[in-house]
């Protein structure tokens, strides 16, 4: 279960690109057009922007002409994204803007005449909001994001996030492990009282 490659590759195409929603980012980590923030979802590398129009866009962090990295910052402000390998450009949706030497150079290559930068964007992510959580799917028939967090999320979902929240940073934290092992963790209720000196101190058990 933690150490097959086999069980590993299902789960990240059932789940991670299957018909799921993947939290991706805060609405207030983005707050200005162009602003981005780099992620993951599985073990793809996803980029999630506020677009020119104000809304938000995701999509996969790997050049549509030889698969580099296009974004390598964490996060910042960007009007196009652009790899560093061949410089293709990509706009904030993701969309191809620009390839060097589309018509080649004195005549010589050059990309062929039915080239059309359209059909050769990054991949694209469906992006949906719900109370300043940005999710990200891969799906086109994963359903709405109210009915898949469902009323077992919604109600710990509207409770916290009831009010405008204000984003002051970030901290990433780094395992050597399957992600099964991470989330198993914090999911373990068993260990917190034993482990952690706060529940003993302050009981927030009780408290709640």
């Amino acid at each position: 279960m933690y150490s097959s490659r086999e069980v590993y590759d299902l789960e990240q195409e059932r789940i991670f690109r299957g018909p799921t929603w993947s939290y991706l980012a805060l609405e207030a980590e983005l707050p200005n057009p162009g602003d981005f923030k780099s992620t993951f979802v599985g073990d793809t590398p996803v980029v999630v922007t506020r677009t020119p129009e104000g809304d938000f866009a995701a999509w996969v962090n790997r050049c549509a002409h030889r698969g580099a990295i296009v974004c390598r910052e964490k996060r910042g402000n960007a009007r196009s994204h652009a790899c560093i390998y061949h410089q293709w450009s990509y706009n904030s949706r993701g969309d191809l803007e620009g390839v060097p030497f589309r018509r080649g150079v004195q005549g010589v290559a050059g990309m062929p005449a039915s080239f059309d930068l359209k059909q050769n964007g990054l991949q694209k992510l469906r992006v949906a909001s719900y109370r300043g959580l940005i999710f990200g799917s891969f799906s086109d028939e994963v359903e709405p994001i109210v009915e898949y967090l469902g009323e077992r999320m919604l109600p710990g979902i509207d409770r916290i996030f009831h009010k405008p929240i204000e984003f002051l940073g970030a901290t990433r934290q780094y395992i050597h492990g399957n992600w099964k092992l991470y989330m198993e963790n914090v999911r373990d209720g068993y260990h917190a009282s034993l482990l952690h000196a706060f529940h003993a101190t302050f009981n927030p058990c009780l408290s709640a």
